[in-house]
């Protein structure tokens, strides 16, 4: 007995042997998820984009240099007001004229009474209404006028001068144009061709005044400190100044027009600058999804 208990007491001081543990089974994944897995993965940065800041807002519009020999109370006329009024001037100056023209070169008809009332047209417009009231008909419609210093009506020599510009140039034209072939042939020839050039070369330097000047002062405009302003009705006019101020009216509807008209064409390119940008956007969003799933299909593999 006393052997058999030793022997017990052996076994039972061993240490127990190690049972092996099973490995836990993998799990199988299907193809198709690792794929999405691997899209996400590669999709996360795209989606993950930071936005695009907001357009800055424009900044606001440089404050106009005011003119020193400006008086207070009153401010320089726009540039669609300057182009309402010459229009409208050019059409009264000649238009009768271009039309009498080109039907007299057609047909030899006569035309006195369309020759003179072209004739009388262009001298309302350029002598007797801006000598009577200071302004012509195209002031009148586009609601402006012109002022010295003092803002007082200029010396009249300078609406006379300034209404004939376009005439100089015109008769400029026709006289070189008529005299030039008769060079060699009349002996005052040369001296109306050079009253011609003359005529012209006023007419493009008072252009190129008003182009570089910045309160589109002319050549008249400088030697006589005469500024071109919007005018403003007092409300006390009566008779033909009254009438002749309700022009403006057209002219202000014509004004609203165009800057509807302007507004609109403004509003469009802006909707055609953000599609184009939206569109891109959709492009390299595509072009990024397809680069990401081609990668995946290799994961797969």
């Amino acid at each position: 007995m006393g052997l058999l208990d030793k022997v017990d007491n052996l076994d039972a001081g061993k240490p127990a042997k190690a049972v092996p543990k099973k490995a836990a089974p993998k799990k199988v994944v299907p193809r198709k998820a690792t794929a999405k897995k691997a899209v996400a993965k590669k999709a996360t940065p795209v989606a993950a984009k930071a936005a695009k800041p907001a357009r800055a807002a424009k900044p606001a519009a440089p404050e106009k240099i005011r003119p020193t020999g400006l008086p207070e109370g009153y401010e320089l006329s726009g540039s669609m007001p300057r182009y309402i009024g010459w229009l409208i001037n050019f059409a009264w100056n000649f238009g009768v004229l271009i039309a009498t023209i080109a039907i007299a070169s057609v047909s030899a008809s006569d035309y006195t009474f369309s020759w003179l009332a072209a004739g009388l047209m262009i001298i309302i417009n350029w002598l007797v209404i801006p000598i009577w009231m200071g302004r012509n008909i195209g002031e009148f419609v586009s609601r402006t006028k012109y002022i010295n210093s003092s803002g007082n009506k200029p010396f009249v020599l300078h609406a006379v001068l300034n209404n004939s510009l376009g005439f100089m140039f015109l008769f400029g034209f026709i006289m070189i144009f008529m005299n030039f072939k008769e060079l060699g042939v009349s002996s005052s020839a040369m001296t109306w061709l050079i009253v011609g050039v003359l005529f012209m070369i006023i007419w493009v330097v008072n252009f190129f005044f008003k182009k570089n000047s910045d309160f589109s002062q002319g050549l008249f405009d400088l030697a006589f400190s005469s500024y071109l302003v919007k005018h403003v009705a007092s409300g006390t006019e009566t008779g033909w100044m009254a009438r002749f101020d309700g022009l403006g009216d057209f002219g202000d509807k014509w004004q609203q027009k165009q800057l509807a008209k302007q507004e609109k064409v403004q509003q469009k390119a802006e909707a055609a600058a953000l599609a184009s940008e939206e569109s891109n956007d959709d492009s390299t969003k595509k072009a990024v999804a397809k680069k990401i799933v081609p990668d995946a299909e290799l994961s797969e593999d």
